[in-house]
């Protein structure tokens, strides 16, 4: 691909997204979330554990091919190299691509070369008052947004942990922050409009709080996530 915007669909929606469903890994999965008001998708791929939940890349191409140009696609990956990360990202025709283990800054400004109008989202874990500085690292023009979320001491996971996360400090890196802040943690239809109300961040994103015991998705936990964080922002705003 010669052209740098090949492999990108054209959006009109706006950054960031205000609410977000991770770990989607079907067609009607995300139809489904764009029908109850959710604005952004994330397909975890090229993960250090495997494939997740049967989403190969080619799968992932299939789902992002068939779905309205409201939504948006968000790469979760644990890729560090530019020439990966582009040509994956490009692959799907993702909107945003979210380095969830990292990324040198070298590498961060080589991917921006080569996918320049694909946005750029860092994480932060909110594991003590050192997230905050942490937080501040995260600067424009090569960064457009940045993700909090979780870890579990028990296993040194990050991500997906169904964990809640110090609030309090999450609210403080939304006041220092210099990109906009995308809440994550142990949030589910229960407690995500409490969320909204104390830490005040641009936008959510929930994976493990909207499944069954079993690890199913629920459909439902998806409907009433969306409309609790909806009515939330709609009162905060």
């Amino acid at each position: 691909m010669n052209d740098l915007r090949a492999g990108v669909r054209e959006k009109t929606v706006e950054w960031p997204p205000k609410i977000q469903v991770a770990g989607v890994s079907s067609l009607e999965e995300a139809l489904f979330c764009h029908s109850v008001g959710v604005d952004a998708v994330g397909l975890t791929i090229e993960l250090p554990s495997g494939i997740h939940d049967g989403l190969t890349t080619e799968r992932a191409v299939s789902i992002v091919g068939q779905l309205p140009q409201d939504l948006l696609v968000v790469l979760i990956t644990y890729l560090d190299t530019a020439e990966a990360a582009a040509r994956l990202a490009r692959g799907i025709t993702a909107d945003a691509v979210q380095f969830h283990g990292g990324i040198s800054e070298q590498e961060l400004r080589l991917f921006r070369t080569l996918c320049p109008v694909v946005k750029i989202i860092g994480r932060v874990t909110v594991s003590g008052e050192a997230a905050i500085p942490d937080a501040q690292r995260f600067t424009r023009p090569l960064w457009d947004a940045l993700i909090l979320d979780s870890l579990d001491p028990g296993t040194g996971r990050v991500g997906a942990t169904g964990r809640i996360h110090d609030w309090s400090i999450s609210s403080r890196i939304v006041k220092a922050a210099r990109v906009p802040v995308i809440l994550a943690g142990g949030l589910n239809p229960d407690n995500v409009a409490a969320a909204i109300r104390s830490v005040r961040p641009h936008g959510v994103d929930a994976h493990t709080g909207l499944e069954e015991p079993d690890g199913t998705r629920s459909f439902d936990k998806i409907r009433a996530f969306a409309q609790a964080a909806l009515a939330a922002f709609e009162e905060r705003d």
